[in-house]
């Protein structure tokens, strides 16, 4: 095969993707939440700790997030009746225009707003002008309130729980950490060197299901041919990957050559792996050289 371009694809293998957190952060439903135990918090205190700890304070746009994060606050970390925490949401100056720290716009009404007990019918918010931060509170039901922002309550950061396993520049794709290089054309170890550079390695394809949801992916970025981590530069005929292991061969993986035979073709000289479009992104030898 002839790669008219080639791009690079970087990854980390992380595994399996089960919910999984960083370092002192707990699973909380689909998200990572990190509560903070060193007292109370103002607003911008506590937004700015959620910041330096990677996180934010809690965006909880459905139903499912806010049963989540009001379920875990509400099993033991609340021995104080009047115990609360602050949400990442805000309506800055603007009596009743409020803004989760993303910028979506905070539903109002049921069912994530309190009632206001001292004003009868009355419905949170309720603080006008002097009240643009919002929080929740045990004695409110865990329901949505606005406060003073300069008032201190408790903190709750929350980060996505897989998104965070993959560093920036890498998404997660499947059960993997991928970045694509577009910087360049490059030969096969050219390709390995600038993945190196960023801390990873041409993606290892050795799962039918993962391959599966990768070639998806690269369908969708438009380039049209990729390398990857495969060759048998070191023995002809035994194709290895580039941790080591053999690579199976034939179906679902390889793809068809010229004349309707199999890849692996051209022996002795396409010694590297790459993905083709016009293939459908199946597995086909190229030469090493080419970039």
């Amino acid at each position: 095969m002839f790669p008219s371009t080639i791009i690079c694809l970087l990854l980390l293998i992380i595994g399996a993707v089960a919910a999984d957190c960083p370092e002192g952060y707990e699973v909380v439903g689909s998200k990572c939440i990190l509560r903070y135990t060193g007292g109370y918090l103002t607003y911008d205190e506590a937004a700015t700790y959620c910041t330096q700890h990677f996180g934010r304070l809690p965006v909880l746009k459905d139903c499912a997030s806010f049963l989540d994060v009001t379920s875990y606050v509400n099993d033991g970390y609340s021995t104080d009746f009047n115990n609360g925490y602050w949400l990442g949401a805000t309506n800055g100056t603007l009596t009743n225009v409020w803004e989760w720290s993303d910028g979506a716009a905070v539903q109002m009404g049921a069912p994530y707003w309190a009632v206001n007990t001292g004003v009868k019918l009355a419905t949170e918010p309720s603080g006008g002008t002097s009240e643009n931060c919002a929080y929740i509170t045990s004695n409110g039901g865990w329901l949505f309130r606005d406060y003073v922002c300069t008032d201190t309550y408790d903190a709750l950061c929350s980060r996505p729980s897989v998104d965070g396993l993959c560093q920036h520049p890498f998404v997660l794709v499947g059960t993997q950490c991928v970045h694509i290089i577009t910087t360049g054309l490059y030969t096969w170890h050219e390709a390995r060197t600038h993945c190196g550079l960023v801390g990873g390695d041409l993606i290892v394809l050795d799962d039918c299901d993962q391959y599966q949801k990768v070639s998806l992916y690269l369908d969708e970025q438009g380039y049209s041919h990729y390398w990857i981590g495969g060759s048998d530069e070191a023995e002809e005929g035994q194709w290895r990957w580039v941790d080591g292991s053999p690579m199976t061969m034939g179906l679902p993986y390889w793809g068809q050559a010229y004349a309707g035979t199999q890849e692996p073709d051209n022996p002795g000289q396409q010694n590297c792996l790459e993905l083709n479009c016009a293939w459908m992104y199946r597995f086909s030898s190229a030469w090493c050289s080419d970039g």
